[in-house]
Order: structure tokens, then sequence, then C-alpha cells
């Protein structure tokens, strides 16, 4: 993987990390994203304006644009409900499980090869995930030495492991989508267009809910400011990783913000069983260190 598009790609998953922390601290989560993706349209415009008169949209592009704005607000819905369960769970696992999802698909529709080693770094990426579901419970009767539980499949069974895996279903299918959208148009015009879209889409749900919009926006101002820049920031930067690099190593490297996001939980939101959850997010990292450097 080339270094330039690794450097975009790590300072993506900074970015990334942190707006989505953001989000999970927020009241009302999904209205916190819909205003996230508004201020980033208003904010981008006059960027977009001037790249648009200098790269203009071809009509080849629209279609790519049209269906990630569609992906995108089935996204941000999954991504809202994400956050109702642990961050240093869900957010790693939904971020970590994509990759394997885009490496499939882009082996069977993409035709990009992947080498020995980038097969052996994404099935790293895996096992940190199910790493992540281990917990290590106290013992139920004295005497008895702590039991390490392993409930994988009642993780993927039960409501967070549910929204994690079609939150990284729809990362999988957009980042899939952009691949080729970006081949076409400007990463800066792609996103913003994309972002549009999936803003109207939702619109329809948010104008009913104006009173609880505008307690949202009183509520964090700068967080909304912050998440306008970010979102857009980050995910540019994959945009143009994505033009140099396979989109099946752009997207596991992405997954080094879960190392970001577990520390953030655990750290700060205190959230239960630190050791599993940072250990299954440095495999993760170890795995993406292992795409990065000889996939």
């Amino acid at each position: 993987m080339a270094v330039t598009a690794l450097t975009l790609v790590l300072l993506a998953s900074s970015i990334h990390a942190g707006w989505n922390f953001l989000t999970k601290r927020a009241q009302d989560r999904l209205v916190f994203l819909w205003l996230g993706v508004g201020a980033g349209l208003v904010l981008y415009l006059p960027v977009v304006i001037w790249t648009a008169l200098h790269y203009p949209v071809p009509l080849a592009g629209l279609p790519f644009m049209l269906a990630s704005g569609s992906i995108h607000f089935c996204y941000y819905y999954a991504l809202s409900r994400l956050y109702e369960y642990d961050f240093s769970l869900t957010y790693p696992m939904a971020r970590g499980s994509s990759p394997v999802l885009v490496a499939i698909i882009s082996l069977l529709f993409l035709g990009e090869d992947l080498s020995a080693w980038g097969v052996v770094g994404i099935l790293t990426v895996a096992v940190g995930i199910a790493a992540l579901q281990i917990q290590v419970l106290p013992a139920d009767v004295p005497g008895r030495r702590a039991r390490v539980v392993w409930p994988l499949k009642q993780a993927v069974r039960g409501p967070a492991g549910r929204v994690a895996l079609a939150t990284a279903l729809t990362i999988a299918l957009y980042s899939t989508v952009d691949k080729g959208g970006v081949a076409r148009v400007n990463p800066i015009v792609y996103l913003w267009g994309v972002h549009l879209i999936a803003f109207i889409a939702w619109s329809f749900r948010m104008i009913p809910r104006w009173p609880e919009v505008m307690a949202e926006a009183r509520r964090s101002p700068r967080s909304l400011l912050a998440i306008g820049v970010g979102q857009n920031l980050a995910y540019i930067l994959v945009l143009f990783a994505m033009r140099l690099a396979p989109v099946a190593y752009v997207v596991p490297a992405r997954e080094v913000s879960t190392l970001i996001g577990s520390a953030l939980g655990v750290l700060v939101l205190r959230e239960a069983f630190p050791t599993a959850k940072l250990t299954g997010a440095a495999l993760i990292v170890t795995g993406v260190a292992l795409i990065a450097t000889l996939g």
C-alpha cells in the first residue's frame, strides 16, 4: 500500500473516531447526525463550488453518487442505533467487520487482487473482532476461579451485534460504490453530492421532529461544527486514498480507528471488560499493519 495512501487513511481514522465519539455522547443521535451532515454541506459549499468549476461532474458519475447517497442514508440510521450500546464494543465490531465484506465484494465484483499477506491481515482483523467479545466474569460460586466467556454467537444474534453487522454491511457497500465513483468524480464534489442526497432523504423524517432538531442544535453547537468539518474531511481523505490503492486495502487500513474508539470507550466512558476490548482492537490494528506493509 502506497505511503501517501496509508498516511491519508491513518489521518482520516483519527478524525473518524473523534466525530463518532461525539455522536455517541449526543442526546438524540439521529438528529445530531442529520444536523452534522447539514452543517458539513454548508461549510464545504464554497470549496465544492470552486472544485466543481474546475472539475465538472460527468454524467457517468451521477449513478454512483445516487447509489452511495442512498446507502449513506441507511448507514447513518444504523450508526445512530449503534451507539445505544457500548462504544468500545459496537464501534470496533462494525468498523472491523466491514473490511472482510469489502474484500469479498472487491474480489467478486471489482477484480482486485489480494496478496497472501493481505489475506492474512484481513483474517487478523476478523480475529480481533471476535476477541472483542471475550468477557472475564467473576466466579459465580465462592472459591471458584473467574470465568472466561466468549459469547460471540450471542453477541452477533443480540441487538448490539445485529446493528453492528448491519452498519458494517452499509460501510462495505458504500465503500465499493465509492471506489467506482471517485474514479469518475473529484472526491470533494463526489462526497458533497452523496451527503446532499442522504440529507434530503433524511429530511422527510426530521422535519416532523423540528422541536427536537432545534433542541439538539442549541444543546451542542460546537460539537455539530466539529462533526460538520470532521465527518467530511475524514472521508475525503479516504476517497483520495482510494485513487491510490485497492479498496480492499484502504478499508481495512481505516480500522486503526477501532483502537482509538476502544480506548475512548474504556478510558473516557469507563465501559466494561477493557482488556479484551483493547486486545481485540490491537489485533485489528495488527491486521491493518500487515495489509499496509505487506499486502
